[in-house]
């Protein structure tokens, strides 16, 4: 892969991740090719994503079909191999909650706060900040996974909600430039959770529920059901 300036100038390589996961600068390589050329078809308004004034639902979240047993929680981790984006606030927060989360981390893991993130900062209208910054990667995957690949701020989230990043929950329903979408490439085989399979029983609105409502919030959910309802009733 080439080198890539960020906004902050230093010339990097950045590693292959996920479209939510990829730095904004990187985005066109780590979009799935199905995307490309696409064109969104439904506008959102009463979400609860504030700091996104053009919120819009791509195609690709409406046509792909999955297996009837197809569910996020079946999810190995293999998306968060080369870290994961955080807003930089969370991760603030995640610091500021250092001794919680090593409390649910295993003797091997990085312990020290200040290895858990990288120091390139990167400017990205899809998070709230508008700022980024990539978790680091630490035998082969996030920082932030155990050896039984399960996500540490998931699990302290039982004693402080929400500390799990944003983005990570709602995968792999990701915002990329304002516009809402399916990153089912990424683990072409794990049809368990994720990929695609031809003439599959169940929609991603039916299988990503969850994400889309954790994404959108209640009200911007029943919009996006009620736009879709009316879209089919109309076809």
């Amino acid at each position: 892969m080439p080198q890539r300036v960020p906004f902050g100038g230093r010339a990097v390589i950045p590693p292959w991740r996920p479209v939510q996961y990829a730095p904004s600068f990187d985005r066109i390589n780590a979009m799935p090719d199905h995307i490309s050329g696409a064109e969104p078809t439904v506008p959102l308004r009463e979400h609860h994503l504030n700091y996104i004034t053009d919120l819009r639902l791509g195609e690709e979240v409406l046509t792909p079909r999955f297996a009837r047993g197809c569910d996020p929680n079946n999810c190995s981790g293999a998306c968060c191999g080369g870290g994961v984006l955080v807003d930089i606030a969370h991760r603030d927060r995640v610091l500021a909650e250092a001794p919680l989360v090593v409390r649910y981390m295993e003797p091997g893991q990085e312990h020290d706060p200040t290895r858990w993130f990288e120091d390139e900062v990167f400017e990205d209208p899809d998070y709230p900040s508008g700022r980024a910054v990539c978790t680091t990667v630490v035998n082969d995957t996030c920082v932030f996974l155990d050896s039984r690949r399960r996500c540490v701020l998931h699990m302290a989230e039982a004693e402080s909600p929400a500390l799990k990043p944003f983005y990570c929950r709602a995968y792999p329903v990701a915002i990329v430039q304002g516009r809402i979408t399916l990153d089912t490439e990424w683990c072409p085989d794990e049809t368990q959770c994720c990929a695609t399979v031809a003439e599959g029983e169940r929609s991603g609105l039916d299988v990503y529920a969850g994400e889309l409502l954790h994404l959108l919030g209640a009200t911007g959910d029943r919009e996006l059901r009620h736009l879709i309802a009316q879209r089919e009733t109309t076809r």
